[in-house]
């Protein structure tokens, strides 16, 4: 019997908006909690750092081109970097294909959600038609309410029912933007119904195993509490 699997999309308010990092986070969380959890990020473009990360925390579990089947070398948007050859149902499939492989499926897209993939086609479309739940990664700095408002604005036109902000802190508290105090408040002013979720500074490179346990650690009761949410 085929197992049913629950996805979740981890997107961003743009490159650098720690995507990986929480997909990383949330990976390692739940495996340490004993379920059968995937990741996977089905486009790529530029090095593949990002997938090796990933790959590190589930060993064994996929190849890397399972895990992420359409990798570009020149760091472009991803229209551009395919030639255009790249189309929706594409990378609906290849999520699909690993639905039923596992509890939950964790999918890390690129960039932010209007990211060109094809012709016409962005993140948003390929959430749209997997009707799965949205986690949006932002940084807690200056800037980030128009960012996440964007962004939630479109999660809301397409009919995403469940959508989480984690917002991480970008410096260690004596460099702290003094936006960070406030940003939450006003966003939650504006999204009552949206779960919010803070993340402290964890350092500047995560990249590691190692780095990403030790913060998981320090991130155990926020994820737990995100968790058990989605």
């Amino acid at each position: 019997m085929k197992r049913v699997t629950r996805t979740h999309f981890i997107t961003g308010t743009g490159t650098g908006s720690g995507k990986t990092t929480l997909t990383a986070l949330l990976l390692d969380h739940l495996r340490a909690q004993g379920e059968i959890v995937i990741a996977v990020k089905p486009v790529c473009t530029g090095p593949r750092d990002d997938v090796q990360l990933l790959q590190s925390l589930q060993p064994g579990a996929l190849s890397d081109d399972e895990m992420n089947p359409f990798h570009y070398q020149n760091p472009v948007t991803p229209l551009v970097a395919s030639r255009r050859r790249l189309k929706k149902e594409h990378i609906v499939n290849a999520i699909r294909q690993r639905e039923g492989e596992c509890d939950r499926l964790l999918v890390e897209g690129a960039g932010g959600l209007r990211v060109p993939l094809a012709a016409g086609v962005a993140w948003d479309e390929v959430v749209k038609t997997l009707k799965c739940d949205v986690v949006l990664a932002a940084q807690n700095r200056l800037g980030v309410l128009n960012e996440v408002n964007l962004t939630l604005d479109r999660l809301k036109s397409i009919g995403a029912k469940k959508v989480f902000v984690v917002l991480s802190e970008c410096w260690p508290p004596s460099r702290r933007d003094p936006s960070a105090a406030s940003n939450e408040r006003v966003l939650a002013e504006f999204w009552p119904k949206t779960p919010f979720f803070r993340l402290p500074y964890l350092g500047s490179n995560l990249g590691t195993p190692r780095k990403i346990r030790a913060a998981r650690k320090k991130t155990k009761k926020t994820l737990a509490r995100l968790v058990s949410l989605l």
